[in-house]
């Protein structure tokens, strides 16, 4: 699993000009890199989680934390929950970053993270499915920015003019055809590209996800009681946030099930802002 040079991290504070790029936070950073390479993964975990303290915000301090927590299950010294916190850190570097590089060693990383819990849940005879996948309008409307859709959607809709022109003012069935073709398309383009931008702005806005840090999220009714023969949620699964209520329990998608679990199974995923 590869480090992040801290000279990536600072320079990455000092662009954003976020509180967090001080003296404190640079060494708390180098230190937890250094703590990492000479195999010391708890010593990082306190660095990397005193820099989430602090409000620093990065992907590479995000996935770096991950990897101290994935470290540490790895050397033999697992606390409960390192999994499921190893995952969180893999999956806001994602979200943070805006690197190929870093999306693609995280997503592997976060493979590694939740293959071992499956592993784990198979062994006991528990479901193993953790990562049930993004919803289809939300994946398809993450493959272009807002902008990007609005563009397109401009693009579209002179390209519906023109086909609306050119049948209009088309003399021969293929014309007419031909260009009725170009509006139907163009017509669904513009559809399209409008569904997915206002959904890409009603995630970056609006969407809130967090990843499960306890072993098993036991599903709650709305008074915090455990239903009986509800499975629990798995460690290292990505939710989606509805709501939160009383501060004690979350409301919660997973896959096709809603339900509340206790708010402290749960770690945000930051997202850029």
């Amino acid at each position: 699993m590869r480090l992040l040079p801290a000279a990536i991290f600072l320079g990455a504070l000092a662009a954003s000009g976020e509180a967090g790029a001080s003296e404190e936070s640079d060494a708390l950073f180098a230190h937890g890199v250094a703590a990492l390479e000479s195999g010391h993964p708890a010593a990082a975990i306190a660095d990397f989680e005193a820099l989430a303290d602090r409000g620093v915000i990065d992907a590479n301090a995000s996935y770096d934390r991950g990897a101290a927590y994935a470290m540490r299950v790895r050397v033999g010294g697992e606390q409960a929950g390192d999994l499921g916190r190893a995952a969180q850190g893999f999956e806001e570097a994602r979200a943070l970053t805006g690197d190929a590089l870093l999306d693609r060693d995280a997503s592997l990383a976060l493979d590694v993270v939740r293959a071992e819990v499956a592993r784990r849940r198979a062994r006991a005879g528990e479901p193993v499915e953790i990562d049930p996948g993004v919803p289809t309008l939300r994946a398809i409307a993450g493959w272009l920015d807002e902008d990007t859709w609005l563009m397109l959607g401009a693009a579209a809709s002179l390209l519906l003019a023109a086909g609306l022109f050119a049948r209009r003012a088309a003399r021969s069935s293929r014309l007419r055809v031909s260009s009725a073709i170009v509006v139907i398309g163009s017509a669904l383009l513009l559809t399209g590209a409008l569904v997915f931008k206002t959904r890409a702005r009603s995630d970056r806005l609006g969407l809130r996800e967090a990843v499960i840090v306890a072993s098993g999220a036991r599903p709650c009714d709305e008074h915090g009681i455990a239903i009986t023969g509800a499975a629990p949620l798995p460690e290292a699964a990505r939710v989606e946030l509805l709501d939160a209520e009383s501060g004690a329990l979350s409301h919660v998608r997973f896959g096709a099930i809603q339900t509340r679990i206790p708010s402290g199974t749960l770690r945000g995923i930051a997202r850029p802002e």
